[in-house]
């Protein structure tokens, strides 16, 4: 069996029927085309967390409880000073328009804030129904000192105001649309010739801004990587002919792989939008391996059969093997409890089967078919490029340095790795939910306004839940949910608290008995209320609100509200706390995933040095592969840790794809000095050959790769931003190692002691 289990004679099947082959794989594009145009894409910011942890489960049992507030819409709305008639008036019949609208359930704003109620129940709305110039600073002085609206709904100079829509659930995004665009044309209708400026934000908002971003990322991503295609290909072959050869392959590929995720009933998220990217740099870097080959035996006078049979013999078992290690890498995630990250990693590593499939079928029989139409072959295979000349010429600069002073680069290497592995070791874990929005979307921006004008955007929320059929409004109780206030209170960052404890403070300020509070509070419809107590569920919330800050920030904040909270689920066993929400949800769950993305890359790693070590039939082999991809994970982390961007989901996952392309280099150093060493080659002269003729194929794989993953730079989610970074860096580092580390720990492991000199060009 060959080091590609036979799967590279799926090539030398294509080879023997091109032209059936051509057709079948046309015949299977069509209908995939057709499904790829049924993709979705997922929009919900809250699916970044859905697990089946704990604390995930928890987190669905409070919005299963206060259903409002998950699919909020935020409107903020600015002016050099809002209280004036005028504009008092068109925000007070702007809140009453937009509850007439379909799909919004209701709506809170400082027009729904009242007086506190009196002895019969009665609460007059700190808004009177005729408004004039001489109510202003009474009405202005109450708001500003009203619990429920000060610093969440009005900021302190009166500049800015927040309208909060809770809406229906809107599963589909079509409909979706039709209901933010009738908000928007209502909002912009009502505000009209005033200096209301108003922002749009929100989880509705964000979903419509996420799933307008990922469609423009993946058509970038498409034409950005099909463009770089193009040039590379024509870069080093130079005849239009290769060029379709080499870029073909890549379109069908895409196709495929859309078709295919639409068939599976999987949406394009924020993370699986970069697998079209990474499954045309696969296809094209195998291509180019091949049609290397292919040039190379043509020049030598093969016939184009012959030819394109010895490319896939020789060169297909290590794409076979590569292809293997990058989807091991890949699958690998897919036990992470993080369902965004587990089906990135299936939906890759399917890509990455896809990929080597079309490459070994497409690209040796339409070769065959276009290149047997060439008058003369021989001219398929001259070396005239300049381009691959000159990374010719380096490797084997490289080459010549390697063998002189191995050891030097191997102990070079071994103390590099030391180094950036301690650094490495000591990064810290950050991460914040908003990384994963577009970045200068007007919804973000709206968040980051809110943070600075109001109590903030994000929320720290204190579950309590009672047995079934506790009076939670005795006085007790009510005493039990003020501590939890204070301790909220007490916490960092936290800007303003809301309880019932606050609410009830409130209430009887007025001439209202605590009893009657309770008996309408029961009975109110109010979508303040429902934001505060679920009388049917026998539970209240405790909402602390916070500006947006990293998890490595956010989480000890949790840690320490949980530590307070040990002392009241002490003294009150039957009563369930619970620390929760978005925010706390993603602090927790981005130490313990980050923590099982490593593990994963571990597992990874573990699992390519095994399969590498039993297909070459050498535990050398394997041991091979350790120090020349471990050292560009270590050396990336370690500028991640010094340059202060700590280590994120993006980050972890980067590190498994990119060392799963990177041992495809180790493979095809190993794979052609091994074929060296069967010709008679002793150590050096194949270490020479393999660097003088692999080196430059990696390199320019390597640029291709770089090229393909730059693609992701574009993109306005910061999250693929910093994949694209760690990928690239991580693979011109593998490059490098693969160049210089891994032949010299082979020349000094196998050949002994290299002289001076010995080393053939």
């Amino acid at each position: 069996m060959t080091a590609g289990f036979g799967l590279e004679k799926i090539g030398l099947i294509a080879l023997r029927f091109p032209r059936a082959t051509l057709l079948l794989v046309a015949l299977l594009t069509i209908p995939l085309a057709y499904a790829s145009t049924k993709v979705g894409f997922s929009s919900d910011v809250r699916e970044i967390f859905r697990s089946g942890t704990a604390d995930y489960a928890r987190f669905q049992l409070v919005e299963e409880q206060y259903p409002d507030s998950g699919q909020d819409v935020l409107l903020l709305i600015h002016a050099d000073d809002l209280f004036t008639v005028k504009n008092l008036e068109r925000l007070r019949d702007l809140h009453l328009e937009l509850s007439f609208v379909d799909g919004v359930r209701d709506v809170v704003s400082m027009f729904s804030a009242r007086y506190p109620p009196d002895a019969e129940g009665g609460a007059e709305p700190l808004f009177p129904l005729k408004l004039t110039q001489t109510d202003l600073p009474t009405v202005r002085e109450a708001i500003l000192h009203h619990p429920l609206a000060s610093g969440k709904l009005l900021s302190p100079d009166t500049t800015t105001t927040l309208i909060v829509i809770a809406m229906e659930p809107q599963p589909d995004i079509d409909d979706l649309k039709v209901v933010a665009n009738e908000l928007r044309s209502v909002t912009e209708k009502m505000l009209k010739g005033t200096d209301l400026k108003v922002q749009y934000s929100g989880i509705s908002f964000l979903r419509l801004e996420i799933v307008s971003t990922l469609m423009q990322d993946q058509l970038t991503f498409i034409l950005v990587g099909f463009f770089i295609v193009l040039l590379i290909s024509w870069l080093f072959f130079h005849r239009p002919i290769y060029v379709c050869i080499a870029a073909l392959p890549s379109i069908i590929a895409v196709i495929w792989l859309s078709g295919t995720t639409a068939l599976r009933g999987t949406e394009v998220d924020v993370m699986t939008g970069v697998v079209p990217a990474l499954v045309i740099v696969l296809v094209v870097a195998s291509s180019l391996h091949l049609l290397f080959k292919m040039r190379r035996e043509l020049g030598h006078g093969a016939t184009v059969h012959d030819a394109i049979e010895r490319s896939i013999r020789e060169i297909g078992p290590a794409c076979v093997l590569a292809s293997m290690t990058t989807a091991i890498a890949l699958f690998s995630l897919t036990l992470v409890p993080l369902r965004l990250v587990a089906g990135f990693g299936l939906t890759a590593a399917i890509g990455t089967a896809i990929a080597y499939l079309v490459t070994i079928i497409v690209v040796p029989s339409l070769a065959y078919v276009l290149l047997s139409r060439v008058h003369s072959k021989r001219n398929l295979g001259r070396n005239v490029d300049f381009a691959f000349g000159t990374a010719g010429t380096c490797c084997q600069k490289m080459g010549r340095f390697t063998m002189a002073h191995p050891r030097k680069v191997l102990i070079s290497g071994l103390l590099l790795t030391l180094v950036a592995g301690a650094l490495y070791i000591a990064i810290n874990p950050r991460y914040q939910y908003r990384e994963y929005l577009p970045e200068r979307s007007p919804a973000h921006l709206t968040m980051n306004a809110i943070d600075e004008h109001l109590a903030g955007t994000e929320t720290l929320l204190v579950h309590i839940q009672w047995p079934s059929g506790t009076q939670i409004d005795s006085p007790e109780n009510v005493e039990l949910v003020r501590k939890v206030d204070r301790i909220v209170a007490g916490l960092p960052f936290i800007r303003s608290v809301t309880s019932l404890a606050s609410l009830q403070d409130w209430a009887v300020a007025g001439s209202m008995t605590r009893d009657k509070f309770f008996s309408l509070l029961r009975e109110s419809k109010s979508p303040l209320v429902s934001r505060i107590v679920s009388f049917d569920h026998d539970s209240t919330l405790v909402t602390g609100y916070f500006p947006g800050v990293d998890a490595a920030e956010l989480l000890p904040v949790v840690k320490e509200a949980e530590k307070k909270l040990d002392g009241l689920r002490a003294a009150n066993p039957d009563v369930t706390f619970t620390v929760t929400g978005l925010s706390a949800l993603s602090a927790k769950a981005s130490y313990e995933m980050i923590a099982q993305l490593n593990r994963s890359l571990l597992l990874a790693i573990a699992l390519n040095i095994i399969l590498v070590g039993v297909v070459f039939r050498s535990v050398r082999a394997g041991l091979y592969c350790i120090l020349p991809n471990l050292l560009p994970i270590v050396v990336v982390g370690s500028v991640l840790y010094l340059t202060g961007l700590g280590l994120q989901f993006t980050s972890v996952v980067a590190f498994t794809i990119g060392f799963g392309i990177a041992v495809d280099n180790t493979i095809h150093i190993l794979n052609y000095y091994g074929l060296m060493r069967t010709h008679g080659r002793d150590v050096v002269t194949a270490l020479d050959e393999t660097i003088a003729t692999i080196g430059p194929v990696l390199a320019v794989g390597t640029i291709v790769l770089i090229s393909g993953f730059a693609a992701t730079l574009l993109s306005q989610l910061p999250n693929l931003r910093l994949f694209g970074e760690v990928a690239i860096l991580l693979l011109a580092t593998a490059l490098l190692a693969n160049l210089l580390i891994l032949p010299a720990t082979i020349a000094i492991l196998e050949g002994g002691p290299v002289k001076k000199g010995e080393s053939r060009q």
